[in-house]
């Protein structure tokens, strides 16, 4: 009896230690890129005629995340995404709590951070083992900028032909086969490339591919996108459209000066994003050569919409500096913008649609089933905390309350396919932009001008304000975003900062109090730095 007990514990240990081995074996490497100021229509897997067959691949082999929502500007965005928490609760730049990276390490994950941080300290004090990028908000693509870090060490090593994407992509290639020879450690990679935030820069001859395509103008382009997201399932044909921003001229008014110095500063725009799609190859590469393709989880999202600005404009022009130049700062621009954001309404710093909405892609060979699919379940940033520990620790969490340390919960579900809901609404603020979206109501503000109102589930892009005609639903939802706001900020009081008096931001509402566009012109004297090819 003695023997054959001893015989049964000695195989219940073989047997639990081979559990082990193998829950360890089939944590995923976790590789999460984020871009900067992408807008949801900028992938051609999302619509866009701008050339990503890297990211392409990625969502036909993987799954499009099509309602996946950030918070609308990068410092907010990174902080809820970083923390599972909403940005008032961590604290803008996250003051408060720890972010995904030391949860990740203390779960035996190696991690590294690559790009830009823009969070609060240094990134090597925040959980991460390695880390090249700068510090903060935007930096030059070609020249660097002081706040450049290698580890805790400055970085000035800028040579002739550096270019920040390559660099990135490149620091990313290497730490992937770094981290490779860590056999017990999984890795936590945060490439968070800069790209397509200004300022607007590329090498030339990526700049002269598109250079006249877009000449068109951006009506097209956004017509040809949103036929294309039909297409692909993305975007229901029968959906109410939004209507032409009041604040916007029609292409055709444009003089062909102001067409000319349009089309340049889109193809800037699109060769940067086929320049990151190019980095993001040689993660997969690096990937492939190290045997870790297959099970590692690549997560890809903007921080938030297009950037509709372009107040350096008239500053740039005096200094003969055109998009794509060294030393040059331009913006996309509100046109641009209302293309880059097709379907949707407004963009970055807005609380609508074009301000948060993402073209979000989650692949992974060993973890996604069935691929090439379009999930629609509305999904934001503060999740991907909660997933991303759930994977980790292959621990599904065993109801709501063993999550209360996220405002977020965890998608891993929609990864496997299978049926998942969104329990509480998605809050939203950025200065005077607010929202509250429920799965079937959205009530959301721009430019401090009040309440509108839409129902969701008939009008998902935010064409028909319902606010006069239900006003009992408008004051149940300003109750809870309310109730939100002072139990996430700790404030009873809300008094935004208002978009009239940002030296950064400008009104940018599309029905009436947007501060009009009014697009630069190209000079006689620098109209053969970047030709339009006439063939």
């Amino acid at each position: 009896m003695y023997k054959k007990s001893k015989t049964l514990l000695l195989l219940l240990s073989i047997l639990l230690c081979w559990t082990s081995v193998g829950q360890e074996s089939t944590r995923p490497n976790i590789i999460l890129i984020v871009a900067d100021d992408l807008g949801y229509s900028d992938l051609g897997c999302y619509g866009s005629e701008i050339k990503t067959s890297h990211l392409d691949n990625l969502a036909a082999n993987g799954v499009r995340l099509a309602n996946m929502n950030n918070a609308g500007m990068c410092v907010i965005s990174r902080s809820s995404m970083l923390t599972g928490k909403w940005w008032p609760e961590t604290g803008y730049g996250i003051k408060k709590g720890e972010n995904l990276a030391e949860m990740l390490k203390k779960r035996n994950y190696h991690t590294g951070i690559i790009g830009k941080w823009h969070l609060g300290g240094n990134p090597m004090e925040k959980g991460f083992d390695y880390f090249f990028g700068f510090l903060g908000g935007y930096s030059s693509y070609f020249e660097g900028s002081s706040d450049y870090r290698l580890n805790h060490e400055p970085f000035s090593d800028f040579e002739e032909n550096f270019y920040s994407t390559d660099a990135f992509s490149e620091h990313a290639a290497s730490f992937i086969k770094q981290s490779s020879k860590l056999k017990d450690k999984p890795f936590f990679l945060y490439l968070s490339y800069q790209s397509p935030h200004n300022p607007l820069q590329a090498p030339k001859g990526e700049i002269m591919k598109y250079r006249g395509q877009y000449l068109q103008g951006w009506e097209n382009i956004r017509e040809a996108r949103i036929r294309k997201q039909n297409h692909l399932g993305i975007v229901e044909k029968q959906v109410l459209l939004p209507a032409y921003p009041k604040n916007l001229p029609l292409w055709k008014t444009l003089s062909p000066d102001q067409k000319d110095l349009e089309d340049l500063r889109m193809s800037v725009f699109a060769a940067m994003v086929e320049h990151m799609d190019s980095g993001i190859g040689k993660v997969i590469t690096a990937l492939k050569e190290t045997d870790d393709f297959d099970n590692t989880l690549i997560l890809f999202l903007s921080d938030n919409g297009t950037d509709s600005f372009s107040v350096m404009d008239d500053e740039m022009l005096k200094r003969n500096l055109l998009p794509g130049d060294v030393g040059s700062n331009y913006q996309p621009g509100t046109g641009w913008a209302y293309a880059s954001v097709s379907p949707n309404r407004l963009y970055k710093i807005s609380q609508h649609n074009g301000g948060i909405k993402t073209g979000a892609i989650a692949f992974w060979p060993k973890g996604i089933l069935k691929t090439n699919r379009t999930n629609q379940q509305p999904l934001h940033v503060v999740d991907i905390a909660p997933t991303l520990l759930e994977l980790a620790t292959q621990e599904e969490p065993k109801s709501d309350k063993d999550n209360k340390d996220f405002s977020g919960q965890s998608f891993v579900k929609i990864l496997e396919n299978k049926s998942w809901q969104r329990n509480e609404p998605m809050f939203f603020q950025f200065m005077d932009n607010r929202a509250i979206r429920t799965n079937n109501w959205g009530l959301v503000e721009v430019d401090g001008n009040g309440w509108e109102l839409y129902d969701l589930k008939k009008d998902p892009l935010e064409t028909h304000d319902l606010a006069s005609k239900n006003p009992d639903m408008v004051n149940k939802l300003e109750k809870k975003w309310m109730s939100w706001w002072k139990l996430a900020s700790n404030n009873d009081d809300y008094r935004p900062y208002s978009t009239y008096e940002s030296p950064h931001y400008k009104p940018q509402g599309d029905r009436g109090s947007g501060e009009p566009y009014v697009p630069s012109a190209m000079p006689s004297s620098l109209k053969q730095k970047y030709p339009i090819n006439k063939n």
